[in-house]
């Protein structure tokens, strides 16, 4: 039962965390310019919050690192499609990252 009300939760903060990200404020979307869509925009303005949530709970995965620097590299390109799919992962890594933290350590470690 406690894993699940972590996992509600971590749940919430990061919808709540996504959803005060929708303002255009992060150093990539300046750097991407006018060119994506504006549902680009709050994807990976969402991500990256999701992310920097995930680092500062020392939860982070690589995967999570990776998709980010993806769907960054594509906001350069003004690629609005890669953005949403590369954002999507990457807040969903750093989701599943924030969710571990409630389970138990394995036996033995």
């Amino acid at each position: 039962m406690k894993r699940f009300d972590f996992v509600a939760r971590m749940a919430g903060a990061l919808s709540l965390a996504l959803g005060l990200a929708v303002a255009p404020a992060s150093a990539s979307e300046n750097a991407a310019g006018a060119g994506l869509t504006p549902d680009a925009q709050q994807a990976l303005a969402g991500a990256e919050s999701a992310v920097e949530l995930a680092k500062s709970k020392r939860a982070l995965w690589t995967t999570a690192i990776a998709a980010l620097a993806e769907a960054q590299a594509a906001a350069k390109k003004q690629d609005s499609d890669a953005v949403v799919k590369h954002a999507a992962t990457a807040s969903e890594q750093a989701f599943l990252g924030l969710a571990q933290i409630g389970y138990p350590a394995p036996a033995g470690l």
